[in-house]
Formats: structure tokens, C-alpha cells, sequence
């Protein structure tokens, strides 16, 4: 099957996509979007979905680009990729780790996370 090179145009389409959005909030438990995801990606997709959230975890935790393609079976342009997503992409993944890892470890200042995520990912302003 050929890649998708660009989006439908039409009304419709549009309208769709922002349900599937919305609905990701709307499902209420662990299992509910693990059956949604399972049904709606191919084992391949998901796998490498969790690699690279995997790899965005391991990277927030200091760990090296080396270390991780190792421990990842990854190679180092796949971690590279990843880092370059948290740091220049459009904010999400770097919010979601942040939220994971404020989570564990109690409620953390707004200015203490921008530092500890510009450490964690070696973004500077």
C-alpha cells in the first residue's frame, strides 16, 4: 500500500481527524485506549510507538545516545530522531515526559520543570 503523501481536502475528513483527537480523551481507562491503539495501528506501528516513547524516557533520564541504542536495539540516528523530536517538535512529547516524571516525583515547580527539561534534553533558549 502506498504512503499517504498528503491529506484529503475535503470537510469530512477534517471532522473525522478532529474526533479521533477528542476521543483519545475520552476514553476512560489503561485498557480502553490499549484496545483503541491495538485496533487502530499495526504491530509494527505500535512497536515502534513504544521504542520511541521508551527512548523519550531514557533520554529524560540523563542516560547517552549510545547507551540507550543499545539498550533499545536501536541505532543512534533513531535516538537522535527522538531527541530532536522532544526538543524542536511542537511541545507534546517533551509535555507528556514532563507530566510522567512530575507525576513520580511529587508536584515540581513550573520554572524548576522548564530547567530540568532543557537539562533533560539539552535544550537551550
Amino acid at each position: 500500500m502506498a504512503k499517504p503523501k498528503d491529506e484529503p481536502k475535503e470537510r469530512g475528513y477534517f471532522n473525522n481527524i478532529t474526533f479521533l483527537f477528542e476521543i483519545l480523551n475520552k476514553l476512560r481507562t489503561v485498557g480502553e485506549v490499549k484496545l483503541f491503539l491495538s485496533d487502530l495501528l499495526t504491530d509494527s506501528e505500535l512497536r515502534m510507538i513504544k521504542k520511541r516513547w521508551h527512548i523519550g524516557c531514557l533520554l529524560y533520564e540523563g542516560i547517552g545516545v549510545r547507551k540507550i541504542a543499545l539498550r533499545t536495539k536501536s541505532s543512534t540516528q533513531t535516538v537522535l530522531r527522538v531527541k530532536k523530536s522532544i526538543s524542536r517538535g511542537s511541545g507534546g512529547f517533551r509535555l507528556a515526559l514532563l507530566r510522567k516524571y512530575n507525576k513520580k516525583r511529587g508536584k515540581v515547580e513550573k520554572k524548576e520543570m522548564k530547567s530540568e527539561a532543557k537539562w533533560a534534553f539539552g535544550v537551550s533558549e
